[in-house]
């Protein structure tokens, strides 16, 4: 089985990191794992351009950044993990940028987008409506939405400093996940 993990966070080494790592190292022994650390990589925002995105003819004029690769992966994935953390209740800008990009990408293939399998893992000290809400809409069907919540108090580690994943029970709580 081929899966995607896109981790979504700016920091290089933080709980978002450890967790895709984590989830990576767990799956690659028996199904083929790529691994997207979108802060590695080359990723414009929308914006400065005339909507060539909308219309069938035309090109978007970053299409030829790294965003791309992502939904090429994820197009090829039998199962893509997202892994974001929580910005003031809501996801961060990497994961807002990916989502207005994919309208070029999937305008030309209505419907492909909201029929690949997802599941999604939130580092988050706070409030899970708004994730439920955002990230639900990127399944077919919302209520098919595969949530895990880790929030660092939980585990007895500060916010934004890293740690959740030297905790055995998050450990177990996303092998329990992805299994």
């Amino acid at each position: 089985m081929k899966i995607c993990i896109i981790n979504f966070s700016g920091r290089r080494d933080g709980n978002c990191h450890d967790i895709a790592g984590f989830i990576k190292q767990s799956l690659e022994q028996n199904h083929d794992v790529t691994l997207f650390e979108i802060c590695d990589l080359d990723v414009s925002p929308c914006g400065k351009c005339d909507y060539e995105c909308l219309y069938k003819d035309k090109i978007c004029p970053y299409a030829g950044d790294d965003i791309s690769a992502i939904y090429d992966a994820l197009c090829a994935s039998n199962l893509t993990y997202f892994v974001l953390p929580n910005y003031i209740d809501y996801p961060n800008s990497y994961f807002f940028i990916f989502n207005e990009r994919k309208q070029g990408y999937f305008a030309q293939k209505p419907g492909l987008y909201l029929d690949i399998p997802k599941k999604f893992v939130v580092v988050s000290n706070t409030e899970q409506d708004n994730f439920k809400h955002i990230l639900g809409r990127h399944n077919a069907n919302s209520s098919d939405a595969d949530f895990l919540f880790l929030a660092a108090k939980d585990f007895d580690k500060g916010g934004v400093k890293g740690g959740i994943m030297e905790s055995e029970q998050a450990k177990q709580l996303v092998r329990g996940f992805i299994s």
